[in-house]
This record gives structure tokens, C-alpha cells and sequence, in this order.
């Protein structure tokens, strides 16, 4: 993410007697959690409101840095659902510790606003009190900087108790925080009731289809698996959302927030038109963008009809859509240029209507999203207990274990001094809570995917710790009875295609567990500088470096194939650390399957004297 300072434009009146005049570009801070956060693209179309709100505003007179973090609660103190001691967001990204970057109290400006909005995670990871407590600390920093607080509830859960009622899945907190706002004095954005206003007018299937993340891999080449989010938003959920924010700033009865309106950039109209009407279950409404940011245009065909693509206000059909992920022939993607415009989703027997108005931007706005009945069908959804990830079954069919004694960065040291681990060593962080192991990983596509680590914990209580990508991923992990007994815990998480970060954090002062080896239900995983990336379960030939005599081995099928003269000693490990069989191998075949007696994933381990070469992990059927 790209943190921006305090800007000055200087404007200097191109005359003898004038004295020059300086004008202060305010700053926004957006924070909040995974709902407001920044998503790498791999995650695509996954969105923050935060994410594009930058071209909301005219990039003359204000800026905009989102510093939403994913999985964090507002307060802190109080007891995470593993029984951790919770860190909220106030002290690890506002005010004090701040692991990810500067801490945003620290940048803060005289003029500058600062948009709060948390409880998503609250009921999970914090109490009222340490929520109050925590925003009363805030709002005060906040203040004697200059600056201005805007607090805003939390958007809802895709989740209908019926056609005219959003199911309020985070208990007190939208109320606690209009409470506070007004025990503060600090303007109030109920976004609590305005999204689930809008989540009436348009739908249940609408605002799963095109607000919340309901995203397929037929529609997404980036994606690995389907989604069905009805916690976080896809693009153009998030952008409604905050358009719907501007709205209520450019409204608020609050001055110094209603004055957001002036820093505004100029709106353009993109309507929307199906031809011959009828032809489609669903249809991206009209709307409103700023310059700069992406739009994305989507119809759902009826049965029987066939679409024949989308067409631009000048009648000519368009080409491929601006995000080169998009495979979907039912979605267009575009960036919004500086004339309102006109797009039809035209099907067989219509026609592209064209555009008749002037471009002209916008100079009225609304003010509050109504309630509205028409044509809205209603189907009961699930349980509201837990957010998506939560439901998603844990796959321990584990492609391939990546040796994590050595991390990309850390807080802590690469050891071997206990026995069973299966690669090069272990990684012990230090003892405090701000300890970690850092990894810099590539995935071949995005979606939940189940995470295995590797765990040595010679302690007499639990150790959790966070497996941190993108969000918070909370593992537990009890006691293995000794340092030299391992064991595994599994997650799952979300994750994107391409590269990204994953980050073991300690969560308490006694540190993590000893982190042996970490590995995906998915294959092609592969930490960034490895030259392979294989699944270790289609591994046709690796061969184990050095001079000449040297065994080169490879697997096929459930045979273990070494050449090259030599006697090599081959030790085979299950997943517990625990040796399974050690065998000298000349030149020749060693069944695996009748060595370990077991169906399983392995590691094989092959020396030559004293020396160990690489290793490898085998799938034995």
C-alpha cells in the first residue's frame, strides 16, 4: 500500500506586489477492517470501500490513504475467540506498536479527516467496553491534531431475514457506534442502514451477484475456486458503497464534514439499457462514476435468450474489457472518462440504443437510498454464524510442504538443535508478541485454500498465532508433549493468484511454536526465487546436485528411481516427523508403497556419507 504525506500546492500570483498564497490539500484516512481494506489484484474482482475511493475526490484539494487492515477489531483487550488476548487496530496501526508501517496519529494534519468504521470483528476479537475505550482514545488523538473524526457503523452481512429486512449479524455494535458519535459530539454515517437500505432496493440476487463477492472462475481466469462472500464486496459492490459514503457527506449536517463536498471531482452518468427489454434476470443498474475509475458493466441471461454483447452509446459493439481477468462474455470493464455515457446489453432480436444526452457531469445528487419492493424475490439464506472462510471445509490432501527454517525476514532464529523436523532446520520466534516469520509466496489462482503448518510445541498450554495474508488467519496450536514432536494445525484462508506475503505472528509474549515446515491443499505454490514450483505429487525427475557418482533420483508412480553407483542412505518421514523406514539404495527402484506399509504424504531424505542432499515430499497411493 502507498501511504501519501501532507501535500502543499503552492499557488503564486503571477504578479510584483502579490504575496505568494499556499493552499493545504487535505488528507482522508480511511480505517476499518477487511471491508474497507486494500485487496492485491490477485484477489480480483475482491474490493475494499477504501480501495477506490481516492476518485471520489478531486486530486487537487484532497488525498485519500486507506489504511484498512483485514481481521482487526477496534479494541483490543479483550479475549480472541482462541482464547488469545486480542490487539486491536488502535494499537497496532493508530497509535502505538504499528507493525505495518507508520502509525497513522503520527501523519496526521490540522485539517485533516479520519473515517472509523469497525465491528465486523468486534464481536470476535474485542468487548464493548475495550471498543469504547478504544474510539474515546482515538476521537481524542484524533482532535488535538486539528483534525476531524467521522465515525461510520459497519456495513451488513449479504444475509435476509426476508425481502424487507437485512439480518443486523453484528449484535450492538452499529448502535454503539451511532451511541458513541453522539456521547462524542463527533458526526455520525450510518452506513449500517444505508446498506441495508440499498441491499432492499436491489435485491437479495442482485446483491449477491453484483455487490457482495458471489464470483466464479468461469467468470474470472484469476480465480481457482467459486466464491460466495456475503461478508466482503467485489468491486462494484464497493464503490456503491462508496458512493452512497459522498452522498452523506455531501448532505451531513455537520459543516466541516459537509465541506468534503467541495473536494469532490466532477460525476458522469453511465445509464444502462437491456434490449429488447426483458431479455435478462439481471442487469447492472444505473450509475454514477467518477474519472479514472473502473466500471463494471454485467447481465444475467434468461433461460433461452442469447446475448449478443455489449454496445456504447455510439452504437458500436465493444471490445475486450480493461481488466484482462475478465473472461466472462456477460461482463464489460471499462475506465470512466470525463462525459456521461450509454451502454446496452443487447440480445437477439434488440438493437444498441444510442446516447442522446449532452456528457454533461452531474450537479445533483441524492441524499438517502430508498426502500423499494419491486422486483425483488426472496430465498433464505444460511446461518449468519462466522464469515465465509469459517464455512469452508478443511482439505488436509496437502500438495506440497515449503521448509520454513529459513523466512524471507523475521524476528526470531533458524535452528536444528531438536530432532524430527523435515527439512534444513526450524524457525523459532523470539518470545514476545511482536515476533514473526515472513514468506514471499506465488499462487497460481485465487480462493480458499487450506493451510497446513508444521509445529513443534514443547510448552505445557496452547500457543496461537496468526498466519497472516491479506487477513487475520488465527491457528492453534496445543501442546506436541516435547520440542522434538511435531505436529500439524490447519487453517483456511483466501488467497490471491500471483504474489503475495504470508506472515507468521506471534500472539502472545511467550511467541509461536517452533515452525518446521507450512503447505497448501492447492499445487504450484512456490516461494518466490525457487527455480520449482511442482506439485509433488506429479514429480517426474529432481535432481540432487553435486559431482559425479552423486545419485540423481526421481519418483514415478510410487517408485523411488536412483542412478548414479553410489550406496545412498534414503530415510522416509511421515508428517509427524516420525522415521518410517531407512533403507541403503545403490543404482535401482525402491517400491515406496511396500516400504511404508501406508497410503500418505511423505518426506524422503537421501544421503551419501555425510552429506544430505535435497529432499522431497512423495504422494504414495
Amino acid at each position: 500500500m502507498k501511504f501519501l504525506n501532507k501535500i502543499w500546492q503552492p499557488a503564486v500570483i503571477a504578479t510584483m506586489l502579490a504575496t505568494p498564497l499556499v493552499w493545504a490539500k487535505v488528507t482522508i484516512y480511511m480505517l476499518g477492517d477487511s471491508t474497507m481494506q486494500d485487496w492485491a489484484d490477485g484477489y480480483y474482482p475482491k474490493q475494499g470501500q477504501g480501495q477506490d475511493f481516492h476518485y471520489w475526490f478531486d486530486v487537487n484539494k484532497a488525498a485519500v490513504v486507506n489504511r484498512g487492515q483485514g481481521g482487526m477489531s477496534l479494541g483490543g483487550g479483550g479475549q480472541d475467540k482462541n482464547g488469545g488476548t486480542a490487539v486491536g487496530y488502535y494499537d497496532m496501526f493508530f497509535k502505538k506498536g504499528c507493525s505495518n508501517g507508520n502509525c497513522v496519529a503520527e501523519k496526521l494534519q490540522a485539517g485533516d479527516y479520519v473515517v472509523v468504521q469497525f465491528g465486523i470483528n468486534d464481536i470476535n476479537y474485542s468487548t464493548e467496553d475495550f471498543f469504547k475505550s478504544n474510539m474515546k482514545k482515538l476521537v481524542s488523538d484524533v482532535r488535538e491534531k486539528g483534525a476531524f473524526p467521522i465515525i461510520m457503523s459497519p456495513i451488513r452481512r449479504c444475509y435476509y431475514d426476508s425481502p424487507t429486512q437485512i439480518h443486523n449479524s453484528y449484535r450492538g455494535y452499529p448502535a454503539l457506534n451511532q451511541s458513541l458519535a453522539e456521547e462524542l459530539n463527533v458526526p455520525f454515517i450510518d452506513m449500517s442502514e444505508m446498506v441495508a437500505n440499498y441491499m432492499i432496493s436491489v435485491g437479495e440476487s442482485y446483491a449477491q451477484q453484483f455487490i457482495f463477492n458471489y464470483a466464479t472462475k468461469s467468470e474470472y481466469s484469476n480465480l481457482g475456486s467459486d466464491q460466495a462472500d456475503q461478508v466482503h464486496l467485489q468491486m462494484n459492490g464497493a464503490n456503491a458503497f462508496g458512493r452512497i459514503i459522498t452522498e452523506q457527506m455531501r448532505a451531513h449536517s455537520d459543516p466541516d464534514v459537509k465541506k468534503l463536498g467541495e473536494y469532490m471531482a466532477p460525476m458522469y452518468n453511465v445509464s444502462v439499457k437491456v434490449s429488447p427489454e426483458g431479455s435478462a434476470d439481471a442487469t447492472s443498474i444505473s450509475a454514477y462514476y467518477p474519472q479514472g475509475m473502473t466500471v463494471m458493466l454485467k447481465t444475467i441471461p434468461k433461460n433461452g435468450k442469447k446475448f449478443l454483447g455489449w454496445y456504447d452509446g455510439n452504437g458500436n459493439k465493444v471490445g475486450a474489457p480493461s481488466r484482462s481477468t475478465v473472461k466472462s462474455p456477460y461482463i464489460h470493464t471499462f475506465v470512466m472518462g470525463d462525459a456521461s455515457t450509454q451502454f446496452t446489453a443487447v440480445y437477439e432480436g434488440g438493437s444498441a440504443e444510442k446516447y442522446t444526452g449532452d456528457g454533461a457531469a452531474l450537479t445533483a445528487f441524492p441524499t438517502t437510498t430508498p426502500k423499494s419492493l419491486d422486483d425483488v424475490t426472496f430465498v433464505p439464506y444460511t446461518s449468519p454464524e462466522g464469515s465465509t472462510e469459517d464455512s469452508v471445509k478443511v482439505d488436509k490432501d496437502i500438495k506440497k510442504f515449503i521448509d520454513a527454517s529459513n523466512p524471507d525476514s523475521g524476528v526470531g532464529n533458524t535452528e536444528n538443535n531438536w530432532t524430527g523436523f523435515i527439512g534444513d532446520g526450524f524457525y523459532n520466534m523470539e518470545n514476545s508478541n511482536t515476533s514473526f516469520a515472513s514468506y514471499k509466496l506465488k499462487f497460481p489462482a485465487a480462493g480458499y485454500v487450506t493451510l497446513a503448518v508444521r509445529y513443534a510445541n514443547g510448552g505445557s498450554s496452547d500457543r496461537t498465532f496468526n498466519a497472516y495474508l491479506d487477513h487475520d488467519y488465527y491457528l492453534k496450536a496445543p501442546p506436541t508433549g516435547s520440542w522434538d514432536t511435531w505436529d500439524t494445525a490447519y487453517v483456511v484462508l483466501d488467497v490471491p493468484q500471483g504474489e503475495a506475503e504470508l506472515k507468521f505472528m506471534s500472539t502472545t509474549s511467550d511467541g509461536a511454536p517452533n515452525i518446521d515446515a507450512f503447505g497448501f491443499s492447492i499445487a504450484g505454490v512456490c516461494r518466490m526465487g525457487d527455480e520449482s514450483c511442482e506439485d509433488s505429487s506429479d514429480i517426474t525427475k529432481i535432481a540432487l546436485h553435486g559431482g559425479a557418482g552423486q545419485p540423481a533420483v526421481r519418483l514415478q508412480g510410487n517408485d523411488l528411481i536412483l542412478a548414479g553407483g553410489a550406496l545412498a542412505q534414503v530415510s522416509i518421514y511421515d508428517m509427524q516427523g516420525r522415521i518410517v523406514a531407512r533403507k541403503m539404495v545403490g543404482s535401482g527402484t525402491l517400491d515406496l508403497a511396500s516400504t511404508v506399509g501406508a497410503a500418505g504424504l511423505y518426506r524422503i531424505v537421501v544421503k551419501q556419507g555425510n552429506v544430505k542432499f535435497n529432499g522431497m515430499y512423495a504422494k504414495v497411493k
